[in-house]
């Protein structure tokens, strides 16, 4: 079997998952990483087994060493990052979120066309067999139509957070880190919402730590999202159908378990999944097998996801009066 040679930018807590995930999946390699720090990339490199390290981002895309790069930095160099890979012509996995805005989501996918490389937006949740399985089951009707769902995510900000998470410089806020999972899960169940209403607390940095939103759709359905800062929730969801619900169990976004309970029945239909790693590898390999098929995007997450995913979050930012230093002009 041919070595698929992975490359990570950005060497933070998520990279080090992804790493180790990748010792999971048959013919992968880490084989390169990089980061603004020779010493951390060393580091990093002795700790996953990486052949290769890189004290700039730009020795890493330009070493020649890597079939794809999971770019893993904060969310405010994404744009130029993944530019400069794809005009390297490196297939990307980019963190979500994958741009600021709609627009530099815009430009990366223009990109991704104009030099036929590989782009996804690294939605990892949409790969876990929890929510494969879960879509499966709605499609069959297990509840009957979708009428409506509830979703939440939050933790409290404090010394093992850092200062990333309400940094207006490097894109922080509970929104673009957190709340992207809520909207995500609503767009997966329900499409474009038709109106968005959203209200958000700033804290003293100037970004959102507690953002409410409501959503409507097409067919009257309504999404009711939360994320916060301020707290550890429960960060679960609630999926109303006309014949029953499912509750996706904490934390709903990660590796987990839901039930069903159905009308009529008083016992939950529970669904329990094994994972045997963090839950990064269901998307790894998924780039893996598109890339090596010479496909440009995902099936199950693809740049049209993407684009609609970034309208809305572009749309809550304007309704909650949310902006960043690199967008005002």
């Amino acid at each position: 079997m041919l070595i698929f040679r992975w490359g990570i930018l950005g060497l933070g807590k998520i990279a080090h998952k992804f790493a180790e995930d990748l010792k999971t999946i048959s013919g992968a390699q880490l084989q390169a990483v990089g980061s603004r720090s020779k010493e951390r990339a060393d580091e990093f490199a002795q700790t996953h087994g990486a052949p290769f390290s890189f004290g700039t981002y730009a020795g890493l895309i330009d070493s020649g060493e890597v079939d794809a790069v999971y770019i893993a930095t904060p969310h405010t160099s994404h744009l130029e990052l993944t530019l400069a890979c794809l005009e390297a012509g490196i297939p990307v996995l980019c963190e979500k979120p994958m741009g600021m805005n709609l627009s530099q989501v815009q430009t990366m996918v223009q990109a991704a066309e104009k030099h036929q490389t590989y782009l996804m937006e690294a939605l990892w949740t949409r790969f876990l067999p929890s929510t494969k399985k879960l879509l499966a089951l709605l499609d069959k009707g297990e509840i009957g139509k979708v009428e409506g769902l509830r979703a939440d995510f939050g933790f409290k900000v404090g010394p093992l957070t850092g200062q990333r998470i309400t940094d207006p410089a490097l894109g922080g806020g509970s929104l673009l880190d957190i709340g992207i999972y809520p909207v995500f899960l609503a767009q997966l169940l329900l499409g474009k919402p038709m109106e968005i209403q959203a209200m958000a607390r700033m804290g003293e940095t100037g970004v959102d730590i507690d953002c409410s939103i409501n959503l409507r759709y097409k067919g009257g359905q309504l999404a009711q999202l939360y994320s916060t800062l301020l707290a550890r929730t429960k960060t679960e969801a609630t999926i109303h159908g006309q014949d029953g619900l499912v509750h996706w169990h904490s934390r709903w976004h990660e590796p987990s378990n839901f039930s069903i309970l159905r009308r009529f029945e008083d016992q939950p239909e529970n669904h329990f999944f094994e994972y045997d790693n963090n839950g990064y590898a269901y998307e790894a390999r998924a780039v893996m097998e598109d890339v090596r098929a010479g496909k440009l995007q995902n099936e199950l997450w693809s740049w049209v996801d993407s684009l609609l995913l970034h309208e809305t979050l572009t749309k809550i930012r304007a309704e909650i009066g949310l902006s960043y230093p690199m967008e005002v002009k």
